[in-house]
């Protein structure tokens, strides 16, 4: 009932046939006519209600709903209309009084254990947007540290920069450029006017050690409809040197060995 609690207590009250206040009681059928939420509320209620009726055993139950019940027990007028026309009879009294409590004390649990229903479907609605809101901002950090990082490689004037080109040259002319930090590890990679792919196929890039040794794989990365596509790859070791770059056309999930042909290399 989010947007509603100030219905909560009555509903829990007109569920049990205890909502005597006349404006209340009109204010609340009035809502119901135009709230489904509402209506659907005091059907639960209801039905809790006659669960709860059968239990005599719970918590303590509201104070105001508590007082408003033994206002109501207080005014009735019919003991002391019996008082004055006849005389004090000990067992009747206590009989009468020992039928009344069962029911009172049944009744003002079941009006406690309505409204902790409700606090508690509350809370846990509040708990669940509250752990969505703590994902989507966990997403957003994310993306900002990702773009930082991008930012950072971007500017970095003592990163090595390669531009990689097909063969042959046929405009518009498919073009990847690297950004490598090898104190880091990190390589950025910009890619422009690239052929699409099969569904089953992507472009791995390799980086070529400067040692002279096997090409590395340095990520994957498919691009989007117009050629373009950029990707952010840590190594997994840092300061590697490198004498350059290439790219293949792999399986999809990548491979460990470039399969040739070379479709991108080192301009010039």
């Amino acid at each position: 009932m989010n947007g509603h609690s100030q219905y909560t207590e009555s509903l829990a009250l007109y569920a049990l046939g205890a909502l005597d206040d006349p404006q209340e009681l009109a204010a609340l059928e009035s809502h119901l006519g135009t709230c489904g939420e509402c209506r659907r509320e005091l059907e639960a209620l209801r039905a809790n209600a006659a669960l709860l009726a059968y239990s005599a055993v719970g918590p303590k139950p509201p104070e105001r709903a508590r007082q408003r019940l033994l206002n109501a027990i207080a005014a009735e007028p019919r003991v002391e209309r019996r008082r004055a026309e006849r005389p004090l009879i000990v067992g009747r009294l206590r009989s009468r009084w020992l039928s009344v409590v069962p029911v009172a004390v049944m009744l003002l649990l079941a009006i406690f254990s309505l409204l902790l229903g409700i606090d508690l479907r509350n809370v846990r609605r509040e708990l669940r947007q509250a752990r969505e809101r703590e994902r989507q901002m966990r997403e957003q950090l994310a993306q900002a540290q990702h773009a930082q990082e991008v930012l950072a490689m971007w500017t970095d004037p003592n990163a090595m920069r390669v531009k990689l080109v097909s063969s042959p040259k046929i405009p518009p002319q498919p073009l990847i450029q690297t950004i490598y930090q090898p104190e880091k590890g990190h390589i950025l990679m910009v890619a422009s006017n690239l052929a699409p792919l099969p569904q089953n196929k992507v472009y791995e890039l390799w980086m070529l050690p400067a040692n002279g040794g096997a090409p590395m794989p340095a990520g994957t990365f498919r691009p989007d409809a117009g050629g373009n596509g950029m990707m952010l790859h840590p190594m997994e070791t840092a300061g590697i040197g490198a004498k350059g770059f290439a790219v293949t056309i792999e399986p999809e999930g990548g491979s460990q060995t470039p399969t040739m042909p070379i479709v991108m290399a080192p301009a010039g």
